[in-house]
Protein backbone atom coordinates (compact mmCIF):
# COMPACT_ATOMS: atom_id res chain seq x y z
CA UNK A 1 0.00 0.00 0.00
CA UNK A 2 0.97 3.74 -0.84
CA UNK A 3 2.39 5.41 2.10
CA UNK A 4 4.30 8.76 2.92
CA UNK A 5 5.92 10.13 5.99
CA UNK A 6 5.46 13.10 7.66
CA UNK A 7 6.28 15.53 10.61
CA UNK A 8 3.72 17.26 11.82
CA UNK A 9 4.14 20.19 13.78
CA UNK A 10 2.59 23.30 14.48
CA UNK A 11 2.67 26.11 17.39
CA UNK A 12 6.33 27.50 17.38
CA UNK A 13 5.49 30.75 17.95
CA UNK A 14 9.33 31.88 17.68
CA UNK A 15 9.66 35.09 18.66
CA UNK A 16 7.47 34.72 21.88
CA UNK A 17 7.82 37.18 24.57
CA UNK A 18 7.41 35.29 28.43
CA UNK A 19 7.14 38.10 30.81
CA UNK A 20 7.61 36.27 33.84
CA UNK A 21 11.09 35.60 32.86
CA UNK A 22 12.97 38.41 33.77
CA UNK A 23 16.59 38.73 32.25
CA UNK A 24 15.71 35.36 30.56
CA UNK A 25 12.88 36.81 28.24
CA UNK A 26 15.14 37.38 25.92
CA UNK A 27 17.12 34.46 25.19
CA UNK A 28 14.41 32.32 25.57
CA UNK A 29 12.68 34.48 22.23
CA UNK A 30 15.61 32.79 20.40
CA UNK A 31 15.06 29.22 21.95
CA UNK A 32 11.77 28.98 20.04
CA UNK A 33 13.77 29.63 16.76
CA UNK A 34 16.97 26.91 18.26
CA UNK A 35 13.67 24.77 18.62
CA UNK A 36 12.34 25.09 15.35
CA UNK A 37 15.79 24.16 13.62
CA UNK A 38 16.00 20.99 15.54
CA UNK A 39 12.49 20.44 13.83
CA UNK A 40 14.26 20.91 10.51
CA UNK A 41 17.23 18.87 11.89
CA UNK A 42 14.95 15.69 12.72
CA UNK A 43 12.69 15.83 9.60
CA UNK A 44 16.02 15.23 7.59
CA UNK A 45 17.82 12.82 10.04
CA UNK A 46 14.23 10.78 9.77
CA UNK A 47 14.12 11.10 5.87
CA UNK A 48 10.27 12.59 5.93
CA UNK A 49 8.86 13.56 2.48
CA UNK A 50 7.10 15.87 4.07
CA UNK A 51 7.20 18.65 6.67
CA UNK A 52 3.62 19.86 7.99
CA UNK A 53 3.67 23.44 10.06
CA UNK A 54 -0.17 23.91 11.05
CA UNK A 55 -0.02 27.24 11.89
CA UNK A 56 1.83 30.07 13.79
CA UNK A 57 5.06 29.47 13.32
CA UNK A 58 5.63 33.22 14.06
CA UNK A 59 4.09 35.03 17.12
CA UNK A 60 3.21 38.08 15.25
CA UNK A 61 3.88 38.90 11.60
CA UNK A 62 5.90 41.95 13.57
CA UNK A 63 8.47 40.01 15.63
CA UNK A 64 12.79 40.51 15.03
CA UNK A 65 13.76 40.45 11.69
CA UNK A 66 17.10 38.83 12.40
CA UNK A 67 14.41 36.06 14.22
CA UNK A 68 12.82 35.98 10.34
CA UNK A 69 15.37 35.48 8.75
CA UNK A 70 16.61 32.93 10.86
CA UNK A 71 13.91 30.94 10.06
CA UNK A 72 14.03 31.55 6.31
CA UNK A 73 17.58 30.40 6.38
CA UNK A 74 16.16 27.10 8.39
CA UNK A 75 13.97 26.62 5.37
CA UNK A 76 17.16 26.56 3.20
CA UNK A 77 18.41 23.07 4.89
CA UNK A 78 15.39 21.25 4.31
CA UNK A 79 16.55 19.83 0.88
CA UNK A 80 14.42 17.84 -0.89
CA UNK A 81 11.81 17.53 1.43
CA UNK A 82 8.02 19.24 0.85
CA UNK A 83 7.40 21.49 3.40
CA UNK A 84 3.58 22.86 3.71
CA UNK A 85 2.26 25.96 5.77
CA UNK A 86 -0.72 27.19 6.59
CA UNK A 87 -0.48 30.81 8.75
CA UNK A 88 -2.36 30.91 11.51
CA UNK A 89 -4.17 33.66 13.83
CA UNK A 90 -0.66 34.86 15.17
CA UNK A 91 0.98 34.93 11.67
CA UNK A 92 -2.13 35.85 9.44
CA UNK A 93 -1.30 35.68 5.89
CA UNK A 94 -1.84 39.40 4.66
CA UNK A 95 0.31 42.28 3.57
CA UNK A 96 2.55 42.35 6.91
CA UNK A 97 3.12 38.28 6.33
CA UNK A 98 6.99 37.29 5.59
CA UNK A 99 5.80 34.66 3.53
CA UNK A 100 4.06 37.06 1.41
CA UNK A 101 6.97 39.58 1.21
CA UNK A 102 10.24 37.47 0.97
CA UNK A 103 11.47 35.30 -1.79
CA UNK A 104 10.14 31.07 -1.38
CA UNK A 105 12.58 28.24 -1.43
CA UNK A 106 11.22 26.24 -4.07
CA UNK A 107 9.91 23.66 -1.84
CA UNK A 108 8.32 26.09 0.30
CA UNK A 109 4.47 25.27 -0.37
CA UNK A 110 2.19 28.59 1.52
CA UNK A 111 -1.39 27.80 1.00
CA UNK A 112 -3.66 30.63 0.48
CA UNK A 113 -6.43 32.11 2.12
CA UNK A 114 -9.23 30.62 0.02
CA UNK A 115 -9.44 26.39 0.36
CA UNK A 116 -6.98 25.09 -1.72
CA UNK A 117 -5.21 21.81 -2.96
CA UNK A 118 -1.49 20.88 -4.10
CA UNK A 119 -0.69 17.90 -6.04
CA UNK A 120 2.43 16.08 -5.57
CA UNK A 121 1.68 13.57 -8.25
CA UNK A 122 5.43 12.05 -7.50
CA UNK A 123 4.63 11.36 -3.71
CA UNK A 124 0.97 10.18 -4.73
CA UNK A 125 -0.10 12.73 -2.42
CA UNK A 126 -2.63 15.75 -2.33
CA UNK A 127 -2.42 18.84 0.53
CA UNK A 128 -5.25 20.46 0.89
CA UNK A 129 -5.72 23.58 3.60
CA UNK A 130 -6.47 27.10 4.10
CA UNK A 131 -4.37 30.22 5.66
CA UNK A 132 -5.53 33.12 8.29
CA UNK A 133 -6.01 36.36 6.90
CA UNK A 134 -6.50 38.10 10.03
CA UNK A 135 -6.72 37.53 13.56
CA UNK A 136 -9.53 35.42 13.52
CA UNK A 137 -11.25 33.61 10.87
CA UNK A 138 -14.94 31.80 10.75
CA UNK A 139 -15.27 28.34 10.14
CA UNK A 140 -17.40 26.40 7.55
CA UNK A 141 -19.21 22.86 8.23
CA UNK A 142 -17.26 21.71 4.87
CA UNK A 143 -14.27 22.50 2.84
CA UNK A 144 -15.46 23.69 -0.95
CA UNK A 145 -12.84 20.97 -2.17
CA UNK A 146 -13.18 16.88 -1.82
CA UNK A 147 -10.58 14.53 -3.63
CA UNK A 148 -11.80 12.11 -5.77
CA UNK A 149 -12.15 8.38 -4.40
CA UNK A 150 -8.56 7.04 -6.03
CA UNK A 151 -5.56 5.39 -4.73
CA UNK A 152 -3.76 9.06 -3.29
CA UNK A 153 -3.23 10.06 -0.24
CA UNK A 154 -5.24 13.17 1.05
CA UNK A 155 -4.13 15.29 3.73
CA UNK A 156 -5.05 18.49 5.07
CA UNK A 157 -3.12 21.55 7.37
CA UNK A 158 -5.40 23.68 9.07
CA UNK A 159 -5.38 26.00 11.86
CA UNK A 160 -8.28 25.87 14.11
CA UNK A 161 -10.32 25.16 16.93
CA UNK A 162 -12.34 22.02 17.29
CA UNK A 163 -15.69 22.68 17.87
CA UNK A 164 -19.40 20.71 17.94
CA UNK A 165 -20.49 23.66 16.25
CA UNK A 166 -18.98 26.94 14.32
CA UNK A 167 -19.46 29.65 17.59
CA UNK A 168 -15.55 30.42 17.27
CA UNK A 169 -13.29 33.68 16.04
CA UNK A 170 -10.77 30.62 15.54
CA UNK A 171 -11.77 28.83 12.32
CA UNK A 172 -13.76 26.21 14.29
CA UNK A 173 -13.52 22.57 12.76
CA UNK A 174 -16.51 20.44 13.45
CA UNK A 175 -17.15 16.43 13.35
CA UNK A 176 -19.37 17.21 10.01
CA UNK A 177 -16.33 19.15 8.49
CA UNK A 178 -13.72 16.19 9.47
CA UNK A 179 -16.43 13.40 8.03
CA UNK A 180 -17.15 15.14 4.75
CA UNK A 181 -13.34 16.27 4.26
CA UNK A 182 -12.95 12.48 3.02
CA UNK A 183 -9.15 13.07 4.01
CA UNK A 184 -6.63 10.46 5.28
CA UNK A 185 -4.95 12.90 7.49
CA UNK A 186 -5.88 16.32 9.12
CA UNK A 187 -2.59 17.98 10.76
CA UNK A 188 -4.10 20.60 13.17
CA UNK A 189 -2.97 23.77 14.92
CA UNK A 190 -3.93 26.08 17.59
CA UNK A 191 -4.41 23.90 20.53
CA UNK A 192 -1.33 23.61 22.43
CA UNK A 193 -1.57 20.27 23.96
CA UNK A 194 -1.01 17.33 21.94
CA UNK A 195 -4.61 15.28 21.17
CA UNK A 196 -3.26 11.47 20.38
CA UNK A 197 -4.14 10.52 17.01
CA UNK A 198 -8.37 10.57 17.00
CA UNK A 199 -10.43 9.42 13.77
CA UNK A 200 -13.86 9.76 12.35
CA UNK A 201 -15.08 7.41 10.00
CA UNK A 202 -11.49 7.18 7.67
CA UNK A 203 -10.25 10.85 8.61
CA UNK A 204 -7.42 10.65 11.46
CA UNK A 205 -6.66 14.12 12.82
CA UNK A 206 -4.70 15.44 15.96
CA UNK A 207 -2.89 18.77 17.64
CA UNK A 208 0.65 17.78 17.92
CA UNK A 209 0.83 20.86 20.42
CA UNK A 210 3.52 23.55 20.64
CA UNK A 211 7.31 22.49 20.37
CA UNK A 212 7.91 24.63 23.47
CA UNK A 213 5.79 25.58 26.52
CA UNK A 214 4.63 28.91 26.75
CA UNK A 215 3.86 29.22 30.32
CA UNK A 216 3.20 27.50 33.65
CA UNK A 217 -0.46 26.42 32.09
CA UNK A 218 1.06 24.12 29.33
CA UNK A 219 3.00 21.71 31.18
CA UNK A 220 2.75 18.72 29.41
CA UNK A 221 5.61 16.79 27.18
CA UNK A 222 5.60 19.24 24.12
CA UNK A 223 6.92 18.03 20.50
CA UNK A 224 5.88 16.72 17.06
CA UNK A 225 3.78 13.99 15.29
CA UNK A 226 6.37 12.12 13.13
CA UNK A 227 5.30 8.64 10.88
CA UNK A 228 3.46 7.17 8.10
CA UNK A 229 -0.11 8.56 6.14
CA UNK A 230 -1.79 5.85 4.11
CA UNK A 231 -4.83 5.62 2.59
CA UNK A 232 -7.55 5.96 5.88
CA UNK A 233 -5.10 5.62 8.51
CA UNK A 234 -2.24 6.91 10.18
CA UNK A 235 0.62 5.78 12.36
CA UNK A 236 1.98 8.69 13.86
CA UNK A 237 4.36 8.75 17.14
CA UNK A 238 5.23 11.63 19.39
CA UNK A 239 8.15 12.92 19.46
CA UNK A 240 9.34 15.25 22.29
CA UNK A 241 11.67 18.02 20.80
CA UNK A 242 11.24 21.14 23.34
CA UNK A 243 14.63 22.66 25.12
CA UNK A 244 13.07 23.91 28.02
CA UNK A 245 9.52 22.28 29.87
CA UNK A 246 7.51 24.07 32.14
CA UNK A 247 6.91 22.26 35.38
CA UNK A 248 4.77 22.34 38.64
CA UNK A 249 6.82 20.55 41.59
CA UNK A 250 5.06 20.36 45.12
CA UNK A 251 7.98 20.05 47.73
CA UNK A 252 7.23 18.80 51.24
CA UNK A 253 9.12 20.59 53.72
CA UNK A 254 7.27 19.82 56.95
CA UNK A 255 10.59 18.09 58.58
CA UNK A 256 13.02 21.28 57.56
CA UNK A 257 14.02 23.70 59.97
CA UNK A 258 15.28 27.23 57.79
CA UNK A 259 15.26 28.53 54.21
CA UNK A 260 18.63 26.99 53.30
CA UNK A 261 17.47 23.26 53.95
CA UNK A 262 14.61 23.82 52.08
CA UNK A 263 16.89 25.20 48.86
CA UNK A 264 18.89 21.93 48.95
CA UNK A 265 15.53 20.00 49.24
CA UNK A 266 14.23 21.07 46.53
CA UNK A 267 17.15 20.83 44.45
CA UNK A 268 17.46 17.03 45.96
CA UNK A 269 13.78 16.62 44.90
CA UNK A 270 14.31 18.03 41.26
CA UNK A 271 17.68 16.10 40.38
CA UNK A 272 15.49 12.64 41.25
CA UNK A 273 12.76 13.78 39.26
CA UNK A 274 14.27 14.83 36.26
CA UNK A 275 17.95 13.63 36.34
CA UNK A 276 21.08 15.14 35.17
CA UNK A 277 19.31 17.64 32.69
CA UNK A 278 17.18 18.98 35.83
CA UNK A 279 18.34 22.75 35.84
CA UNK A 280 17.37 23.60 32.31
CA UNK A 281 13.67 23.11 33.34
CA UNK A 282 11.25 26.52 34.18
CA UNK A 283 9.72 25.55 37.61
CA UNK A 284 7.19 26.62 39.70
CA UNK A 285 8.26 25.33 43.10
CA UNK A 286 4.91 25.32 45.59
CA UNK A 287 6.09 24.43 49.20
CA UNK A 288 3.74 22.42 51.23
CA UNK A 289 3.42 20.31 54.60
CA UNK A 290 2.94 21.50 58.27
CA UNK A 291 6.25 23.35 59.51
CA UNK A 292 6.33 24.73 63.01
CA UNK A 293 5.76 28.59 64.01
CA UNK A 294 9.09 29.33 64.20
CA UNK A 295 9.97 28.46 61.01
CA UNK A 296 10.51 31.64 58.92
CA UNK A 297 10.66 30.45 55.38
CA UNK A 298 12.28 33.17 53.43
CA UNK A 299 11.61 32.93 49.52
CA UNK A 300 14.07 35.43 48.25
CA UNK A 301 16.95 33.54 50.32
CA UNK A 302 15.67 30.25 48.66
CA UNK A 303 15.22 31.49 45.52
CA UNK A 304 18.63 32.86 45.77
CA UNK A 305 20.28 29.71 46.51
CA UNK A 306 18.20 28.30 43.46
CA UNK A 307 19.44 30.71 41.16
CA UNK A 308 22.84 29.23 41.10
CA UNK A 309 21.33 26.13 40.14
CA UNK A 310 18.23 26.06 38.19
CA UNK A 311 17.37 28.34 34.58
CA UNK A 312 14.41 29.48 35.94
CA UNK A 313 12.07 29.07 39.18
CA UNK A 314 9.46 30.78 40.86
CA UNK A 315 8.31 30.18 44.71
CA UNK A 316 4.69 29.89 46.17
CA UNK A 317 4.16 29.13 49.93
CA UNK A 318 1.42 26.66 50.61
CA UNK A 319 2.55 25.20 53.85
CA UNK A 320 0.56 25.66 57.02
CA UNK A 321 1.40 26.23 60.44
CA UNK A 322 1.98 23.27 62.67
CA UNK A 323 -0.07 24.75 65.64
CA UNK A 324 -3.65 25.01 67.28
CA UNK A 325 -5.44 27.77 65.99
CA UNK A 326 -8.56 27.39 67.83
CA UNK A 327 -6.44 27.04 71.21
CA UNK A 328 -4.60 30.31 69.69
CA UNK A 329 -7.71 32.14 68.93
CA UNK A 330 -8.53 31.97 73.02
CA UNK A 331 -5.33 33.45 73.82
CA UNK A 332 -5.72 36.80 75.73
CA UNK A 333 -3.13 38.61 73.81
CA UNK A 334 -2.92 40.89 70.19
CA UNK A 335 -1.52 37.57 68.47
CA UNK A 336 -5.00 35.52 69.91
CA UNK A 337 -7.32 38.65 68.98
CA UNK A 338 -6.03 38.55 65.63
CA UNK A 339 -6.11 34.68 65.26
CA UNK A 340 -9.68 34.58 66.34
CA UNK A 341 -11.35 37.32 63.77
CA UNK A 342 -9.18 35.73 60.84
CA UNK A 343 -10.65 32.27 61.65
CA UNK A 344 -13.99 33.82 62.08
CA UNK A 345 -13.44 35.44 58.33
CA UNK A 346 -12.62 32.01 56.77
CA UNK A 347 -15.62 30.61 57.68
CA UNK A 348 -17.79 33.12 56.57
CA UNK A 349 -16.34 33.44 53.09
CA UNK A 350 -18.58 32.97 50.05
CA UNK A 351 -15.82 30.72 48.25
CA UNK A 352 -12.50 28.57 48.17
CA UNK A 353 -10.44 31.20 46.16
CA UNK A 354 -11.98 33.64 49.34
CA UNK A 355 -10.84 31.29 51.98
CA UNK A 356 -7.49 30.58 50.07
CA UNK A 357 -6.60 34.35 50.40
CA UNK A 358 -7.94 34.55 54.29
CA UNK A 359 -5.63 31.49 55.05
CA UNK A 360 -2.52 33.68 53.47
CA UNK A 361 -3.25 36.25 55.16
CA UNK A 362 -3.60 34.42 58.47
CA UNK A 363 -0.15 32.92 58.06
CA UNK A 364 1.31 36.26 56.85
CA UNK A 365 0.13 38.22 59.98
CA UNK A 366 0.92 35.14 62.52
CA UNK A 367 4.64 35.38 60.40
CA UNK A 368 4.63 39.12 61.10
CA UNK A 369 4.46 38.72 65.14
CA UNK A 370 7.90 36.89 64.20
CA UNK A 371 9.55 38.88 62.12
CA UNK A 372 9.06 41.37 59.48
CA UNK A 373 7.41 40.06 56.38
CA UNK A 374 7.58 40.95 52.55
CA UNK A 375 4.60 39.35 50.56
CA UNK A 376 4.98 38.48 46.80
CA UNK A 377 3.77 36.20 44.29
CA UNK A 378 6.69 34.24 43.79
Amino acid sequence: MNSVKVLHCADVHIGALSGILGENAAKRRFETLLTFEKIISEAIERKVDFLLISGDLFDSNSIDSELIDRTFEAFKNTGDIKVIYCAGNHDPLNSTSPFLTRNLPENLYVLGTEDECISFADKGVRIYGRSFEDSSQVGKNRFSITPPDDDIINIMVLHGELKSDLNSQYNAITPEFVKSSKMDYIALGHVHKKSGILKLENTSFAYCGCPEGQGFDELDDKGVYIGEIKKHSAELEFLPVSKRRYIEENIDISALSNSAEIAAEIINKLKLAYGEDYSQNLYKIILVGEVDENVIISKDEILSRLDDELYFAKLKDKTEIRIDLELLANEVSLKGIFTKNMLSLIEKAENNEEKERLRDALKLGLTAFKTEVFYNED
